[in-house]
């Protein structure tokens, strides 16, 4: 059942950041949701679910957005995967964790995009980039990331509180 909560969740995500999303941008630059999601995701659930749900995030967006297929997938799967493995070295309930680690994944996405994008030939001005968008994409994704995390602990995480004898 979680599987296919997480599975809509993608999907309802992906529409409103195509559609909804565009007209909240701050100075042109929109939130990256979908990283959002797979970073909280993969903090609650561990290494595989937010390597799976990286690249189905990701493919949906290179099927639909892209021509090339797979860097998207690739980033959102290295991103799920690698935050995924801190699951169960921090406190779940501080909301600190998925603050800090979204500013960290959002950095190390645009690195890791535009590295994959830099092998397929196209030419970005990163250092421009980086001070127009990335930045500012930093503090946006990070401060959503707070509310989405504490909705998904709310729908993921099952209190394991236990009355008895063992």
């Amino acid at each position: 059942m979680q599987g296919f909560i997480m599975f809509m969740i993608v999907l309802a995500n992906f529409i409103l950041q195509s559609t909804v999303f565009q007209y909240l941008g701050i100075f042109g630059v929109i939130p990256n949701t979908t990283l959002i999601i797979v970073v909280c995701i993969a903090i609650l659930k561990g290494k595989k679910v937010g390597g799976v749900v990286g690249v189905l995030a990701g493919l949906l967006q290179d099927i639909i957005f892209s021509t090339t297929i797979g860097p998207n997938a690739f980033v959102y799967f290295f991103i799920g995967y690698f935050v995924g493995m801190i699951e169960q070295k921090f406190y779940k309930e501080n909301s600190f964790i998925p603050f800090i680690f979204t500013a960290i994944s959002t950095i190390v996405y645009h690195g890791l995009y535009f590295v994959v994008i830099y092998f397929l030939g196209i030419k970005i001005h990163f250092p421009l980039f980086l001070k127009n968008v990335v930045l500012i994409e930093i503090l946006y994704n990070s401060i959503l990331a707070i509310p989405i995390y504490k909705w998904f602990s709310n729908i993921f995480v099952v209190p394991s509180i236990r009355f008895g004898r063992r």
